[in-house]
């Protein structure tokens, strides 16, 4: 077996990545394309990411209304009080 990189590989074999969707790919002229980022690996980071901005939107109006409805005081307005 012989891995990309190696100093006997052949020339033709390369190496193509993506970023969106995530996917690294080894290309080979002779052998069959093979794909290196397994097939859940995409739809489970756009939920993780859906969740946390989820999340962050439950936590700011949890905040809100936890404040009467107005904007929470900053450091400089709690000085005041």
């Amino acid at each position: 077996m012989r891995f990309y990189g190696d100093p006997e590989a052949p020339d033709h074999a390369r190496i193509e990545q993506s970023a969106f969707p995530l996917s690294t790919r080894c290309v080979s002229d002779v052998h069959a394309t093979v794909e290196m980022v397994p097939g859940f690996v995409n739809p489970a980071i756009v939920v993780c990411l859906v969740g946390a901005v989820a999340f962050v939107g439950v936590a700011g109006v949890k905040r809100w209304r936890k404040s009467g409805g107005t904007a929470a005081p900053g450091p400089a307005n709690s000085a005041r009080a």
